[in-house]
């Protein structure tokens, strides 16, 4: 006899500027919880800072360590099919990807917002397909 064991979780995909983080998140779990998961996967997986993707940007976006204060914000596509139209910030206090209707695969822009940086951009590098040239 087989045993269904209950899918309650979600995969979503955090962005930061040249990089993708996929998460499998609970679908109920508030975004504290999920802010908590995705700083441990960045300290652990980046411990030299983020690449922020535009050349003309200095250095790297360092992931504040454990114990120091730092906050996730968080932003959803303007438009989910076309990516490069934008970001909007969005609201998660009090929120779960249920209550935000993410879907499987979801794409979140995320920005660290810091004592020393009190107002992050969502930077968030698209890869593109040119054509090569003949």
């Amino acid at each position: 006899m087989s045993t269904d064991i209950p899918n309650d979780g979600i995969s979503l995909r955090f962005k930061y500027g040249p990089h993708t983080i996929f998460l499998f998140v609970d679908r109920v779990a508030s975004f504290d919880a999920i802010s908590t998961q995705l700083l441990a996967v960045l300290r652990e997986r980046y411990p030299r800072g983020l690449l922020q993707g535009d050349p003309s940007l200095p250095g790297n976006t360092a992931v504040p360590p454990a114990g120091q204060a730092c906050h996730i914000v968080y932003g959803l596509p303007r438009n989910p099919r076309d990516l490069v139209a934008g970001w909007r910030a969005v609201n998660v206090e009090g929120e779960n990807p249920t209550t935000l209707k993410l879907r499987q695969n979801a794409v979140l822009a995320f920005a660290l917002e810091t004592d020393s940086d009190p107002k992050p951009e969502f930077r968030v590098e698209i890869p593109t397909f040119d054509e090569e040239e003949p």
